[in-house]
């Protein structure tokens, strides 16, 4: 059996966040035909039942290193392959895990940082390029998120020749591994907000935000739209589940605190907005779908909306939940192609209002609505949609490099591994062309570097 070890910064246990429930997730179906272990820099939050491996190397390269040449195919997600570079240098099968574009995230909390976070940008730009030139495999969210990665493989020089003949349409390189719902429908085990939470009443409607408060998203106009609905009605109820971050290195965004803010202001905390400051288990977390009579997304129009896949909307699907999402990114279009619920646009309160309002009050709308979405949550199974990642772990292979770079030993990390670079492509070029070659080549190479690399100042 292949073994494999996929490397998670995020925390693993009974509380987790996105990036720790795929990696979860896509064990569990990995390990029908697979060895695997889920290793977390972070200590876990407690066992969890699993037919593979579940431990924390808690920052200490040498237990990582340990478990890394003790496997065959490694998977690898955001910043582990910068911060650990010697996973790339063992020669262990690379599958890199390309469904959060973490760069897109980073802009806002970059602002906030001396001199715009330059040095901080360069660094994240520079490990999206760094693991994507050595990835054998990689693994995105939807087909959006797929034609940015290809663009970006084809500026990298990786969609050579060579990966063409392998497979022409190049999901040799890079496929299709949505985030998924469970194949066990959710359960209603105990009441955790109807009735429960003091402002909740039995009989009132719950619209639940089903995780994290980020800075890219947009509680704000969604907090108003409520506050609307509540001059007329007092039945509606806004729920966000969860405010801090079970990562202790994640810190309260600033957006968690002028959504509690809002609801402050407008009269609306724990009367009609509630808030839970901890993080809901994720078992747990079926219990509050179960109850809830609406599942929301919203946020702004930006890059990151552009190329997000909302996890969140996975657990509505899940529990057959009518869904309500601003407009713009890949789960909004799924949305209002299957008749999946209602889109807003941007920043508009008057949509919320008649979107929240029609979904909850028009009970025909919402029976469609919910037969639409039990249908939609079948072809999101994990059991489906790990399918390709199954494949490449029972029988992985290694993928062509950019001609120029597949014989240099792979460091970005170093300044020497740069100079091997650029001293093999100068040999190659100076037995194709000659030394005139070289010099023009060179001329034009540093004039690009020069206008077009992002500096810091």
């Amino acid at each position: 059996m292949t073994r494999v070890l996929i490397v998670t910064h995020d925390v693993v246990g009974v509380r987790m966040a996105g990036p720790a429930i795929r990696c979860v997730e896509l064990a569990r179906q990995l390990s029908e035909a697979c060895e695997v272990t889920v290793t977390s820099l972070m200590p876990l939050d407690g066992a969890i039942e699993a037919p593979f491996k579940v431990v924390s190397f808690e920052d200490d390269p040498r237990r990582l290193r340990a478990l890394a040449e003790d496997s065959d195919v490694l998977v690898l997600q955001g910043l582990m392959p910068r911060r650990f570079p010697f996973l790339l240098e063992l020669g262990k099968y690379l599958v890199m895990d390309l469904y959060d574009p973490f760069l897109f995230e980073s802009y806002p909390h970059l602002l906030s940082l001396p001199h715009e976070g330059k040095s901080d940008f360069l660094e994240f730009w520079d490990t999206m390029n760094e693991q994507m030139e050595v990835a054998d495999f990689s693994i995105c969210a939807s087909e959006r998120q797929r034609d940015m990665w290809i663009g970006r493989y084809c500026a990298l020089g990786r969609l050579t020749p060579v990966q063409f003949d392998a497979d022409p349409s190049f999901r040799h390189l890079i496929d299709l591994v949505p985030f998924g719902v469970s194949d066990e429908p959710p359960r209603h085990e105990r009441p955790v907000l109807k009735g429960v939470v003091p402002g909740i009443e039995e009989n009132d409607k719950v619209i639940l935000w089903g995780g994290g408060i980020w800075n890219w998203f947009d509680p704000l106009t969604l907090i108003r739209a409520v506050g609307q609905i509540a001059e007329r009605r007092q039945d509606v109820k806004l729920y966000f589940l969860g405010v801090k971050h079970p990562n202790p290195e994640i810190p309260e965004m600033a957006m968690a605190a002028q959504a509690v803010q809002l609801a402050e202001e407008l009269g609306l905390k724990e009367r009609y907005v509630f808030f839970n400051h901890d993080w809901v288990p994720y078992t747990d977390r079926q219990n509050y779908l179960a109850e809830a009579d609406i599942g929301v997304s919203s946020h702004f129009d930006s890059v990151e909306t552009r190329f997000s896949f909302r996890t969140r909307v996975l657990d509505y699907l899940w529990a057959g939940l009518p869904v309500v999402s601003t407009e713009g990114d890949a789960m909004a279009e799924l949305v209002a192609s299957r008749g999946l619920g209602m889109v807003t646009r941007y920043g508009s309160v008057d949509d919320w209002v008649v979107a929240l309002t029609r979904v909850l009050d028009d009970a025909s709308f919402q029976q469609s609505a919910r037969a639409n979405v039990r249908a939609v949550a079948d072809e999101y199974r994990w059991s489906q949609v790990a399918a390709p990642l199954r494949h490449y772990c029972e029988a992985p292979y290694r993928s062509a490099r950019s001609y120029w770079s597949v014989s240099l030993t792979y460091n970005r990390g170093t300044a020497l591994s740069r100079a091997r670079k650029l001293v093999g492509k100068t040999l190659k070029v100076l037995e194709n062309d000659g030394i005139g070659g070289v010099l023009d080549k060179g001329v034009r190479f540093v004039g690009r570097r020069m206008s077009l690399r992002p500096r810091v100042q």
